[in-house]
């Protein structure tokens, strides 16, 4: 599938009906809960969606940008941000190559499983709008036994794929989390990597 038909896809999907649960990724709300900044603390969201994350950050106090291909997505998570009562900035833009007007205190990228050349682009996307001594929070589905539930296989990523996609300076942190599926993934208990990277 070429990246126009991804995009395409996926603003018919956005467009069709939420996708997304609505909450917060959980790892973001612990590493957010775990590291308290003092205000007005800034963020970047990329391949925020339907903006769950972006929204959550808007609500704690942070001055919060969400970043997405889709219209469709953007136009979901500004109609639930406005429903929330909360203030964020949102951009639909061609996430490997948009490039941020001011770092950010923290740059996050959740679940984003696309082919190789596009998360690869993404991931230097986001580090290149962190803020000296900022953090990168990079979450997702780790490589996993075969037929496992979620995305295919050739679009999950390793922590050491995301560290030489971004050579120095970082510091990394990883774990790994084991949770129930929820929506679709119900039912299957689904392998997270999250992955920390501060200058």
């Amino acid at each position: 599938m070429t990246d126009a038909a991804r995009q395409q896809a996926w603003e018919a999907r956005y467009g069709a009906a939420a996708v997304w649960t609505g909450k917060v990724n959980a790892h973001l709300k612990d590493w957010v809960e775990a590291h308290p900044h003092a205000e007005p603390a800034t963020s970047i969201d990329l391949a925020c969606g339907e903006g769950a994350d972006a929204i959550w950050l808007a609500a704690q106090g942070w001055r919060v940008t969400g970043v997405d291909f889709s219209q469709a997505a953007i136009d979901r998570a500004t109609a639930a941000a406005k429903d929330r009562g909360v203030e964020a900035t949102w951009i639909v833009a061609d996430l490997t190559a948009w490039l941020a007007d001011q770092p950010a205190d923290l740059v996050t990228v959740s679940f984003l499983h696309e082919p190789a050349h596009v998360r690869h682009a993404v991931w230097r996307t986001a580090a290149s709008a962190v803020a000296e001594g900022g953090t990168l929070l990079i979450t997702g589905h780790r490589p996993d036994v075969e037929g496992a539930s979620g995305p295919p296989p050739e679009t999950r990523f390793t922590a050491d794929e995301v560290i030489a996609a971004l050579g120095a300076p970082w510091r990394a942190h990883v774990r790994e989390a084991h949770r129930d599926g929820v929506g679709h993934h119900a039912g299957h208990v689904m392998t997270d990597l999250i992955i920390t990277l501060t200058r």
